[in-house]
């Protein structure tokens, strides 16, 4: 039995899923920074030196981003 796993996205993924939801402003930048800093930074995994982020915090802090 494996462990339920969640899906990851990396870098260009958050831009592209953020770009299909017609957020132009949201680029590899702001997905850095909202990596990094703020109350509540979104959920990191590195896997082999490339960093991911996991499917919840990337739905969570796009739907949060749409209401600012």
């Amino acid at each position: 039995m494996t462990a339920p796993t969640e899906q990851l996205y990396d870098l260009a993924e958050v831009v592209k899923l953020a770009h299909e939801r017609d957020l132009r402003p949201i680029t590899e930048n702001s997905v850095i920074t909202a990596g990094y800093s703020g109350a509540k930074p979104q959920k990191r995994t590195k896997i082999d030196e490339r960093i991911y982020y996991a499917h919840g915090g990337v739905e969570a802090w796009l739907a949060g981003y749409k209401l600012n």
